[in-house]
């Protein structure tokens, strides 16, 4: 299949559940910070085995840094033969650079941006571009 198909079918996918990330994240917005918490950053995991896996989770800095994951059923993604594409690109930088976009226009579509808290996004480990997306206005 050729990497533009893949992509296709991948966001398609990932649009299944955006629903649901968005109604997590507005519960998560809802929810009152800590005072001690200074910053957030959420990390997109590589499916590095194309197993059909997404792993997205948000880490509040603080004295004592807790977790949050989001879409923790998604696990019915696409199964990809990663190996097969070495050559042409990296299919788990693909993955994680289209499940970057796809969560920050849901943290969006949810009312995001307006925390008063500054948040990033990227891969996790250096997956993906290299790109940070700031999620938040704050600075």
């Amino acid at each position: 299949m050729p990497v533009d198909a893949i992509e296709r079918v991948y966001i398609k996918e990932l649009d299944r559940y955006a629903n649901q990330l968005i109604d997590e994240i507005r519960e998560f917005l809802k929810t009152p910070l800590e005072k001690e918490v200074v910053s957030g950053s959420v990390e997109i995991f590589p499916d590095e085995y194309g197993d059909g896996h997404l792993s997205i989770g948000l880490y509040l800095e603080a004295e004592l840094s807790r977790h949050i994951a989001f879409v923790d059923d998604v696990k019915d993604l696409p199964l990809i033969d990663v190996d097969s594409y070495a050559d042409e690109e990296s299919i788990p930088d693909l993955f994680v650079d289209l499940a970057q976009q796809w969560f920050a226009e849901c943290w969006w579509k949810a009312g995001g941006w307006d925390l008063n808290l500054p948040v990033k996004l990227y891969g996790h480990d250096g997956f993906g571009s290299g790109k940070v997306t700031a999620l938040t206005s704050a600075t």
